[in-house]
Order: structure tokens, then sequence, then C-alpha cells
């Protein structure tokens, strides 16, 4: 929330400006908006905020308090992806104010009119950026109402959606706009935002619609509908197609979508999310890391649809995204015409005929990430300062820290719904296992993130918050024994405001999340031992899932049994006999558009093969003596024509070295008995 005005630069203090508010100092004055001012402040530690308040003569006027009061109770449930996070609000102040976080950056207006318009990656993560800023509001139940260049903002390159001053409920009944009033900026509002009669019956439609112009923005320098006066700019929203220019051909088809006339005809901002998280993989540029792990939390954030949904309009609608999501967990399940047989590992290709293409697998729909693993190697779970490997992942806590995390090298973020299953054994009376959930980023000092912690001792289990500004928090405690020397499941289940512990099958534990700023993170197992103590815990078999349903999905087959199946490497670790894959589907374009509903011009379809990720990744112990395949050497002959797997027997030296690119980490596995014993690498150019 740097900026609300379209003023360049921060200003100075004026006479008549407030030198507190609150607890916080001002400094300068960042703009100014219909509601009130937004100062750049410092919080009593010294941290730079955004403050924005009312105007004085407006601050006791009902309409504009209720209002007011309205945003600072949706915009502390938005998710912190990619907005502007919320610190801070006392609706009730002589002068209301909301705190929030400051982010010194150019908007994407200045970054345009200094650079010219964006191409690949910039371009792709704006509108990734945006989308998953959206995907995170809405989900809260707030429509922006106010999307703009303006209110787009780059800290450290990553952007940043601001200004919720004129965001308020989805409900009809909480609006407090007065009939004559107008919230927007006319080239990216949505055609019925320009009738008053629809105006008032918004959906978050209106904001994907301003999404569609804010990206047509940033790639070509122009909004779509730009006019030589308001009243031309109108006209052209209301009644012509938009002027996309040199849109890169994948996003140009999302924009259409996203300014369609009809509301009802628009994706939601969830599905656009799903969309360019798809097609980043074979066709746009990849994301910077905190980006994706952003987009793909915030992708569930999305409930709230545009409106009533109605018949595709010209088959625009993006149709189930949810079947692109889907994927087999079994033996190489609907993964279109190509690589239908499991090849053997003595010759990974086998001749593949061209049946119909089967409809969409009957097969549990992903709703974010999920991992498996036995925890017998050293694979997603890092060894290292007080983690090792022995018999399991053994976590070892003693000395002034009291505790020790082991940390997913992966970085996965999940979802505020998640859940996780593992099996820990105490090994002693003053052992505790513990598991770090909603955790952020590891700090540079080594001390504790922030985050949510369930601790299991032998005589009790509690459940603890843990941030930077209040410390540690206890939220509840229970007494309860579980014995030593002997592992126990441990289930974790969290909704979006409680979890749930429990041990052998039985309830343990339920207690509330309160703080706002944990909203979904990562997962980390460790031990905590009791002051003066030395606390020592083996974990083993975890399984980490998005969503409340330990069932969904059911752990893959091929963990124990026999499969091949194409997948994506994260790791294949030859020495240490261990890799972690992630299933993907390899479909024809005319296959994936059918998936998708996409009409038979979108240029996916012409595409030879496009790869469809499951977001599930399996960590699997490598034969005693793999086999590895390659077609770098000679793509001709070491390719199979119909498979397209490689056929050339390379050894892992060679094969690790030409899998350093993206396009090589697509692989085709076999695994007998629960064991890789062979990878091929697969030619798709």
């Amino acid at each position: 929330m740097r900026r609300v005005s379209c003023e360049p630069v921060a200003d100075p203090l004026r006479s008549t400006d407030p030198r507190t508010i609150g607890r916080y100092r001002t400094l300068k004055r960042l703009g100014q908006g219909g509601m009130g001012s937004v100062f750049l402040a410092e919080d009593p530690a010294g941290r730079l905020v955004a403050v924005k308040v009312i105007r004085p003569e407006f601050a006791h006027e009902p309409e504009f308090r209720a209002r007011f009061r309205s945003e600072v109770n949706r915009a502390r449930e938005v998710p912190p992806f990619c907005t502007a996070e919320v610190l801070d609000a006392d609706p009730d102040h002589v002068t209301p104010y909301l705190v929030v976080e400051y982010v010194d950056g150019p908007s994407l207006a200045e970054v345009v009119a200094e650079q010219g318009a964006l191409t690949g990656g910039s371009l792709h993560g704006v509108a990734v950026g945006v989308g998953a800023a959206l995907a995170a509001i809405h989900g809260a139940g707030v429509i922006h109402r106010d999307l703009k260049p303006r209110n787009v903002l780059f800290a450290l390159g990553t952007p940043k959606v601001i200004d919720f001053g004129i965001a308020r409920p989805l409900e009809p009944t909480s609006f407090h706009t007065r009939a004559e009033e107008v919230v927007g900026t006319l080239a990216y509002m949505a055609p019925e935002r320009l009738d008053p009669e629809t105006d008032r019956l918004l959906t978050p439609a209106v904001d994907v619609f301003a999404w569609g112009a804010v990206v047509t923005y940033a790639g070509t320098g122009r909004s779509p509908f730009a006019g030589d006066s308001p009243a031309v700019t109108a006209a052209r929203i209301l009644t012509q197609p938009p002027r996309l220019h040199d849109l890169p051909p994948y996003l140009a088809e999302l924009v259409i979508a996203a300014l369609e006339k009809e509301p009802e005809n628009r994706p939601t901002a969830t599905e656009l999310l799903d969309r360019l998280l798809v097609t980043g993989g074979p066709s746009a540029p990849p994301l910077p890391p905190d980006l994706q792990r952003s987009a793909e939390a915030a992708q569930q954030s999305g409930r709230y649809h545009t409106g009533p949904r109605k018949r595709p309009g010209r088959g625009r609608m993006l149709g189930v995204i949810a079947a692109v999501t889907a994927t087999a967990v079994g033996v190489a399940v609907g993964a279109g015409t190509l690589l239908r047989q499991a090849p053997s590992p003595d010759n990974p290709t086998v001749a593949v005929s061209s049946p119909a293409r089967p409809s969409t697998p009957a097969v549990p729909v992903i709703s974010g990430p999920a991992i498996f693993d036995s925890l017998a190697k050293d694979s997603v779970y890092n060894a290292g300062p007080g983690c090792a490997y022995k018999s399991g992942l053994r976590a070892v806590a003693k000395g002034p820290a009291g505790e020790t995390r082991c940390s997913d090298f992966l970085g996965t973020v999940y979802p505020p719904s998640q859940n996780v299953t593992v099996r820990a054994t105490l090994n002693d009376t003053d052992s505790c296992a513990a598991v770090w959930f909603r955790a952020a980023s590891e700090t540079e000092d080594a001390g504790p993130p922030d985050a949510y912690r369930v601790a299991v001792c032998a005589d009790r289990v509690t459940l603890t918050s843990y941030t930077g500004q209040a410390g540690e928090t206890t939220i509840i405690t229970e007494k309860r024994a579980t014995t030593t020397g002997t592992a126990h499941p441990i289930q974790l289940v969290v909704d979006e405001d409680e979890a749930t512990v429990s041990i052998d099958g039985e309830p343990a534990l339920s207690g509330p999340l309160t703080e706002n700023s944990l909203v979904s993170g990562r997962v980390m197992f460790g031990s905590v031992a009791p002051s003066g103590s030395r606390s020592v815990v083996t974990f083993s078999d975890a399984e980490l899932r998005s969503g409340v349903d330990p069932a969904a999905p059911a752990a893959p087959g091929f963990r124990t049994g026999d499969a091949a199946f194409t997948a994506r490497t994260y790791m294949v670790y030859n020495d240490g006999r261990v890799a972690i894959l992630e299933q993907m589907d390899v479909l024809t374009g005319t296959e994936y558009c059918d998936r998708l509903g996409l009409v038979s011009t979108s240029p996916k379809c012409a595409d030879d093969f496009v790869t469809v990720p499951s977001r599930i990744k399996v960590s699997l112990p490598i034969a005693a003596k793999p086999k590895y395949f390659d077609y770098d050497a000679n793509p001709k002959k070491c390719t199979d024509p119909q498979t397209r797997v490689a056929t050339c027997r390379v050894s892992f030296s060679e094969f690790a070295t030409v899998s350093d690119s993206t396009k090589d980490q697509q692989v085709f596995v076999t695994v007998k008995g629960g064991e890789v014993v062979s990878v091929a690498g697969l030619n798709l150019d």
C-alpha cells in the first residue's frame, strides 16, 4: 500500500498532518484517496509501515465509518499472497486507521513508463502475481474494485497488489457506497461497472476483467480499450473487442476470456491461476521460486465464483480446471496416446498404437501440493544440524536452543487447510516430537520461524504459536500419555481456523488458530527439549497433503509395487540411492485442449506435447543396479519415435550431466517393488 494516488513520489508531511497515529510515528505522505490519506510511518520497533487514515471530516459519518470497518474486517482475512500484508488496525480510533506492509518499490505504471512494455518472464510474473493476489482477496470475500497498474507494486521484483481502501465484502447487504459514487479507474472497469444498477451488485468478475486490462497494459503499454476521451473509452469497453497487440498467444487467450463482456462468462481468479501455472511449464518462462510457492498457495484461497455459471459462451470458458490436476496414482493411467505400456528395464521402449483417447481418468483431484516420504533416506527432509538418518529421520534437541527443526529442502508451501501423518518414536520421557506447520521461511539468524507447532511429549500434547512480534504463545495443552520406545502414528489436520491432533488413531488435542499472519506455509519435523534436558525423536512414513482429507490423494501404489510412468525429477541421487519424482501426464495438444474444454483454434491445441503436473511428489529408493537412458548424444537414434522415450544406455554421470536443463527433467520411470530400476529421458522436442 505504498501509494493511493498518482503522486510520483512521497511528499513531506503537511502542517495539518498528524505526527503520530496511534502508536505509529508518521514520516511522509504517500498519497491520498477518496476516503483519506496514506502515510509512511514507523512502528515502535522502527519498522516502516503504511498507515491509511480516514479523513477527519468523514470519520464520524456512519457511511464512511461502516465502510472502513467492513474493509478492516475483510482485509484481516486476506492471506498475504502477492498482497501487502495487513499488520494492524483500529476502526474505533477518533480517525480510524489501517496499517499494512510498506512495499518499497515502483508501481507497474512507473516500470512500464520508464522501461516500456514487459516481455518474457517479467510479463508472466505480473500475470501470475496479480492472479495470485486476486485469488487470495476473493477467497477472503473481498472485491478490490480498483485494480490498476498503479496498484501493482514490485517488492524485490515480485508483484504485490495494494490498496484495499475501496474493497468491500461480497454480500450486497454490506454495500456502503453512495448511489452516485463510482469507485475505480475507467480504463480498467468492467462493463457492469458502467451501469449504476449493476454496479451496486458486483461480483469478483470485475477484478478478473481488470486483471485482463492490467496484463494487457503490462505487455503492450496500453490498456485494451483506451480512447481519446472517457466517453470513447467507456463505449469501447461496452461494445468493442479488446486490442491486445503482441501479447504471447497463451496469455492472449486468457486475457480474452477475462475481458468477456458478460461477467458469468469470465473465469474465476483461481481458474486463471490454475491455467497460468500449468501453462508456465511448457509454454511460458519459469517463475521465481518464491512467486511460484505463493501462487500455488493462493490457488487454494479462491472459493467465490464470478456469478451464476452459464454454458460457455463461444467456447471461451476455461472448462473444468480440476481436470488439469487429475493424475494417475497407479500404473500409467490416462496418459493420452503416449506411453501407455510399461517398458522393460532392459529396453525402455515399446511399440504403442494410437487407440481412441480415453475419458478423463477417474482419479482424485489434487487441491494442492502433496508429498509422500518414508523418511528412510536423506531425501525431501534434509539431514543437517541436529537431524540425521538412523532407522528414520532422527532429530536431537538439547542445549540453550531447546529445539531442532528438520526442513523440507523443496520449500513446499501448503495452503491454510492441510494435513500431516507421520510416525514418531520418543526416545525417553524427556523427548518431545514436534511438527511445525504454516511455517515461514527460516530467518537469517537461524532463529525460530513464525509458525504453529504441535509438540507430543510423554505426558502431554501442546499447540503453540510463535511470531517475531508476539513471541511464543501456548494455545492449548492436554494431558495425554504417550509411551516411549514405540512408533506412534501422529495425525495433524488443519482447517482454516482449527488444528486437531490424533495419536494412535484417537483424538488428543484440538485448538484454535488465531494468528492472522500465519495463513499458510511449510511443514517441518523435529524435536523439542524441556529445559536442561535432551530430546531424541525418530520419524518415519510421512504423508503431507493439502486439504483436510487424510485419504486424498491416496498414497501411490508404486511406493511398494510396480509401475511405469512419466514424471519430473526433483532429485536423482544415485550414490544415496534415492529419488524425488512428481508424476505428470503427457498429452498431445489436441488431448490437452479437449481435457480443458478449449476451442480447437487455441495455440495450445497445435502443440505436439503438453505436460500436466500432478503436484504429488514422492520419495523413492533407487535399486542397487539402476539403468539410465538418454537421447542427448544422438536424438534421432536414441529416441523411440512412438513413445519419445530415450533408448541409449548411459552412465549416471552422463545422465546427470545432460539432465541439468529443465526439459531433461521430464523422464519415464520404471519402478519394481517400490524401487526405481530405470530412468529414461523424455524427448518432447
